[in-house]
């Protein structure tokens, strides 16, 4: 289990950049996602060690790609991952998205990027978005709610377009 695996190392390293890179809590906020053992995942510049080994074990198949590398990637996917930044438009993206597949961000709300993002998935003819907040943050997520449950507190925004 990627929790055991890890807890050691974050342990012994005390660090924030441990708990961040190492945390079994990153995989929480990709929980709405349904990633399945039948799943060709593309994940964008992940910052997080345990959550790229996390798809791996969810997914038949993950491919982590860098901002530079996209137009390397050649095969598609049914699930496309971009957690933290915008670093490709969804526009570029839907390219590598195979029919029915779903492209997945999950922003800071400090960075005010969703409605911008949620704009930029229209334009490029994702009509089905749905939009959760995940509490405390992307990072760690504990909590997530329908973005219009008015019991949710302020936090971050995971899209979900298809």
């Amino acid at each position: 289990m990627i929790q055991e695996k890890y807890n050691r190392q974050i342990f012994e390293a005390g660090t924030i950049d441990a708990i961040e890179n190492l945390s079994h809590m990153r995989s929480n906020v990709l929980s709405p996602v349904g990633i399945t053992k039948g799943d060709s995942v593309l994940i964008i510049e992940p910052d997080c060690e345990s959550l790229v080994e996390w798809l791996q074990e969810q997914a038949a198949h993950v491919t982590v790609a860098m901002e530079d590398s996209i137009e390397d990637v050649k095969e598609r996917f049914n699930i496309i991952i971009n957690l933290g930044h915008l670093s490709e438009t969804p526009s570029t993206l839907k390219k590598h998205l195979s029919e029915g597949g779903r492209l997945v961000y999950a922003f800071a709300e400090k960075d005010r990027l969703s409605s911008f993002v949620k704009n930029l998935l229209k334009e490029a003819g994702f009509n089905d978005i749905t939009t959760f907040r995940v509490s405390p943050d992307y990072l760690f997520t504990t909590e997530i709610y329908a973005e219009d449950y008015l019991g949710g507190g302020a936090g971050d925004y995971l899209l979900i377009a298809k």
